[in-house]
């Protein structure tokens, strides 16, 4: 089994519901010993499940594979706006308080931090690092034509909802910067970020993990 992987739930008890539901491997949690499964739907439910409780599906005709990276996809052809408040952050310092802050004050799941229409970054908070950073994983839209194809291809009227479908099912602080201050911080997270060839299916942006020091 690896990360992009087709699969369909089977044997569940507590959530017999979702037997018989599709979906594809995300990335497998050591410590838990299950999968995450982005489950097929418009909602982009997505579930930890034991390898038992999955079997291997063939992919339907929809799922394409990625043209630069390769990876098995599973994008939808539309997305929905966002219509979430967000708070306005400038200055790269106050930017990256702000970011830190969502994890550490506000107690959020993720943040996406947004220049204009186009270009976008989220991470998703994992836990604590050092003294007041944060680790997790990210993706984000720049001025790459790979990542901005993307945003064409969901049909986004902002590239904010590929951070909103990467984050679905956490709380989101969204934030709106300038263009300068956002290249500026995705230019400090980029050099602290590792990317290992995962593409995530939910937001179709390539997944890195990250470690942001305070």
């Amino acid at each position: 089994a690896k990360p992009g992987q087709a699969v369909e739930l089977h044997g569940l008890q507590g959530a017999a519901h979702l037997n018989g539901t599709r979906g594809h491997l995300v990335r497998f949690l050591r410590e838990e010993q299950r999968w995450v499964v982005s489950c097929e739907g418009d909602d982009y439910k997505v579930v930890n499940v034991k390898p038992a409780n999955l079997k291997r599906a063939e992919p339907k005709k929809e799922y394409f594979v990625h043209p630069v990276t390769g990876q098995i996809m599973a994008p939808r052809t539309t997305s929905a706006p966002v219509t979430d408040t967000s708070i306005v952050s400038e200055g790269i310092a106050n930017l990256h308080a702000t970011v830190l802050g969502a994890f550490h004050n506000q107690r959020k799941g993720g943040v996406v931090v947004s220049c204009g229409d186009d270009y976008m970054l989220a991470i998703e908070f994992d836990g604590p690092h050092g003294n007041g950073g944060v680790y997790g994983e990210m993706v984000f839209a720049d001025k790459c034509t790979s990542a901005q194809a993307v945003v064409r291809k969901r049909n986004c009227q902002r590239a904010t909802e590929l951070g909103r479908n990467f984050l679905a099912g956490e709380t989101i602080q969204y934030i709106d910067t300038n263009e300068i201050d956002f290249f500026s911080i995705l230019s400090k997270y980029k050099m602290q970020a590792k990317w290992e060839g995962l593409i995530d299916l939910k937001s179709g942006l390539r997944l890195y993990t990250v470690t942001i020091a305070r």
